[in-house]
């Protein structure tokens, strides 16, 4: 089986959240796929609290995606450089908002294939920031 097909993954995301003073963590492990296109890796899982389906779009050269399906997706755009945007539901609908990275790092190793992806960005609304934010995943086949 090949990356291009989608292999099975066992993953652990840690998630750090920052708002308000207040600081609280999750921590999610479960099974998943990966799949390789063109110059993306997809790795896809449902989320067991929630089931809704997520989905990482990685880049090799600094970029990053994390999709969240639910009655409205949630995108959110990350870049190694700098700014990127968010989309994300609120009850008065999809809501725009900035994220600017501060820390992208991507390791893979090819065999078994695994990875690591650290990300931290703060959420920023008409210039005013929401909040602090670090994701730290790890995976392998």
């Amino acid at each position: 089986m090949s990356l291009n097909e989608g292999m099975p993954i066992e993953f652990q995301l840690e998630t750090l959240v920052k708002q308000e003073g207040e600081q609280e963590s999750f921590l999610y492990e479960g099974m998943g796929q990966i799949v390789e296109m063109g110059n993306w890796l997809y790795l896809r899982y449902i989320e067991a609290e929630t089931a809704v389906p997520v989905t990482f779009k990685l880049s090799r050269e600094g970029k990053m995606t994390i999709i969240r399906r639910m009655e409205q997706t949630s995108r959110m755009t990350f870049d190694a450089e700098g700014k990127g945007m968010a989309m994300v539901p609120t009850p008065a609908g999809l809501m725009e908002i900035e994220t600017i990275t501060h820390e992208m790092l991507l390791e893979f190793k090819e065999k078994p294939f695994a990875g690591k992806v650290t990300l931290h960005y703060e959420l920023q609304m008409n210039e005013q920031k929401l909040g602090d934010y670090r994701i730290e995943l790890q995976f392998t086949t």
